[in-house]
């Protein structure tokens, strides 16, 4: 896989366009594939068998083409592979049911396979994890709802235990306050795979949002906070915030579901319209009303 960096500045919170183009097009077949599935995955949550099978057809011919185990060219492809495995997987979970057995017989072992190629990237071993450790954590927790996987499930709840460790009686991140103007961004970016970790621990009977003394919770009122006053958040940064657009809060809608009116304001913003996130599974709305199968 080729991509790129596409920071300039040592806090990695200035974008150099021209690098960013060139990221965007040598991702774009991963970047189209993932929203196009997450799209077809929804549709068949929503009880269409049809796009469930078609989507499952869709992973099964990548799965069959070895997809996401070839040579990552440069740190970045390692995190784009991350958030791929992500929603795929997640979209797989979405619709397995509906999944004919052959089609799953493909998808399976490559899910595991791309799995255990993300539990050996270097960039996971880092001393000082961060929002990107985090979407590993999330990539094999949803590989391992998918498939069984003990391993991977196990490698995902010890990533998802040590990132509560890493949030502030303020609820801050440090790590992620040291992006500057990117700090609220970042930490949005670090509580999207985190909650998904959560909702997978509930889901198998674990504690997810109460691991941690409940640390999940502070991080997730600093972080909603932001979206309508970023002020507090630009005085731990020490730079004016870049806002929040809706449309990057999929998380907030399993939050508000599972603990209504704990973020003041969450049911409001969260309206009737709603929110995607290609990069958790697409229709976060959906699946937060129906529960991760």
């Amino acid at each position: 896989m080729t991509s790129n960096r596409f920071y300039s500045d040592k806090a990695h919170s200035i974008v150099d366009q021209a690098a960013w183009d060139r990221r965007m097009a040598s991702v774009k077949p991963l970047e189209d594939f993932r929203r196009e599935v997450t799209r077809f995955s929804s549709r068949g949550l929503a009880g269409s068998k049809g796009w469930s099978q078609c989507a499952g057809r869709w992973i099964a011919h990548w799965a069959a083409g070895g997809a996401l185990l070839g040579r990552m060219n440069e740190t970045q492809a390692h995190y784009e592979r991350r958030w791929a495995l992500t929603a795929i997987a997640m979209a797989y979970l979405m619709i397995k049911a509906e999944i004919p057995t052959a089609d799953r017989a493909v998808i399976e072992p490559w899910l595991d396979r791309v799995a255990d190629a993300v539990t050996t990237e270097p960039t996971l071993r880092s001393r000082n994890p961060n929002n990107l450790t985090y979407w590993a954590g999330a990539a094999l927790g949803a590989v391992a709802s998918a498939t069984g996987h003990a391993g991977h499930w196990s490698k995902a709840r010890a990533i998802y235990r040590d990132a509560l460790t890493h949030i502030q009686p303020d609820g801050s991140l440090p790590r992620e306050v040291a992006r500057g103007r990117m700090a609220l961004h970042y930490h949005n970016f670090a509580i999207r795979p985190l909650v998904i970790l959560a909702e997978l621990s509930e889901r198998r009977g674990e504690a997810g949002y109460a691991a941690g003394n409940g640390a999940i919770h502070r991080l997730a009122l600093l972080t909603f906070k932001g979206f309508g006053d970023s002020s507090a958040m630009a005085r731990l940064a020490g730079t004016e915030q870049r806002p929040l657009e809706r449309n990057a809060l999929g998380w907030l809608a399993f939050y508000e579901k599972r603990f209504p009116g704990r973020l003041a304001g969450a049911a409001a913003v969260l309206g009737e319209k709603e929110v995607w996130d290609a990069l958790t599974g697409g229709n976060m709305s959906l699946l937060a009303r129906k529960g991760m199968p």
